[in-house]
């Protein structure tokens, strides 16, 4: 803005008095903190008239008249997602492991453990997430204390208890942040309302798209579905009853109950090849067996109606004040931190390899 208003009109300006008049067009426009915070009754109200079904509600202090931080959120995903168990993301997970515990073997392939802890989080079945686990154990006894305070049941598949649909990252989180990017600077109403305009656009163009599909299930659940039922074509089924079935692959045998399933399917909610061959065998459709989430009408959502947003007179008493927050010395942050995952990548100086550096380098001189 300052380069803006040098060019268009010749006036130079000082860097704090452009951040200033920027800061007051911003009040102009869009209110201040307080007067925003105070219209999301408002917007509250309106969200429920335009858009039926929807749920929406402002807890606050009775005394302060201020929300309340973190507690409430997880109060809302117990009540809106219920019986979802918490799930750890593996990417960080990982990274954890190797600066706490392969730290301490300094000669140990980091890559290859770190592989090895994959498959044992990837691991279906409780017998194969124990080989890898005792495997650790065996080569780093250090690495118990770390394994046991992580809470395997929170991010090993054959521990989870909840349904998990094959995520094992927090990759939709990151995409939603980078999503809504630039609605971070913007004040609470704007940027409530930004998200707002950004998830109708998105609903809208995934209605779109999804109506010149002709499958059951959207194009790369389809794939995998269909490529697992070809893997299924080769191997040999035996039932045991109406509903069990031995499923013999190689030299391995695996026991499909079609009542419960197996444990591949609950943790994907897609027929594995297992179960595809059970599924032949009782002459019915892979795709009865399909999570629902995964069908072309679930991605053909209804609408979300538009408003505008006008003035509304309010009781002082209801009043939603401001959060106290204190506001740092200079401009907003409009850049996230970034995670421990996204570290710089050093090159060595005698090899010239990505990942290594010169004090650690074995490789021969030339």
């Amino acid at each position: 803005m300052q380069m803006d208003l040098q060019r268009d009109f010749g006036v130079e300006l000082e860097y704090h008095k452009v951040w200033k008049g920027k800061e007051l067009a911003m009040h102009d426009i869009h209110d201040t903190d307080e007067g925003c915070y105070d219209r999301l009754r408002w917007y509250c109200a309106a969200v429920k008239n335009t858009n039926p079904g929807s749920i929406v509600e402002c807890e606050i202090e009775p005394l302060t008249k201020k929300f309340r931080r973190h507690p409430s959120i997880i109060k809302a995903v117990n009540q809106v997602l219920v019986g979802s168990g918490d799930a750890y993301c593996l990417r960080h997970l990982v990274d954890n492991f190797v600066k706490q515990v392969l730290r301490s073997y300094p000669r140990h392939n980091k890559k290859h453990w770190s592989s090895v802890f994959k498959k044992a989080a990837h691991a279906p079945s409780f017998q194969e997430y124990e080989q890898h686990i005792n495997n650790i154990l065996e080569s780093m006894p250090l690495s118990r204390g770390f394994i046991v305070n992580s809470d395997p049941q929170s991010w090993a598949n054959a521990l989870f208890v909840g349904n998990r649909w094959g995520v094992i990252d927090n990759n939709i989180a990151e995409c939603w942040n980078s999503w809504v990017r630039p609605a971070r600077h913007m004040p609470i109403i704007a940027m409530v309302d930004h998200i707002r305009v950004h998830i109708m656009k998105m609903m809208h163009q995934r209605r779109e798209s999804t109506l010149i599909m002709t499958k059951e299930l959207s194009p790369r659940k389809d794939k995998s579905v269909v490529s697992a039922y070809m893997e299924s074509r080769t191997l040999r089924v035996q039932r045991s009853c109406d509903w069990k079935f031995e499923v013999v692959d190689g030299e391995k045998s695996f026991a499909v109950d079609m009542a419960c399933s197996c444990r591949v399917w609950q943790i994907n909610k897609i027929p594995c090849k297992h179960v595809c061959s059970a599924i032949e065998a009782k002459s019915m459709s892979v795709y009865d067996f399909c999570d629902k989430y995964f069908k072309i009408f679930a991605l053909r959502t209804k609408d979300i109606s538009t408003f505008d947003i006008s003035e509304s007179c309010v009781a002082e008493s209801d009043i939603i004040q401001a959060p106290s927050v204190r506001s740092q010395l200079g401009r907003r942050r409009t850049k996230r931190i970034p995670s421990q995952v996204n570290t710089r990548v050093s090159t060595c100086g005698r090899c010239h390899a990505r990942g290594d550096n010169r004090r650690s380098c074995k490789e021969p001189i030339d």
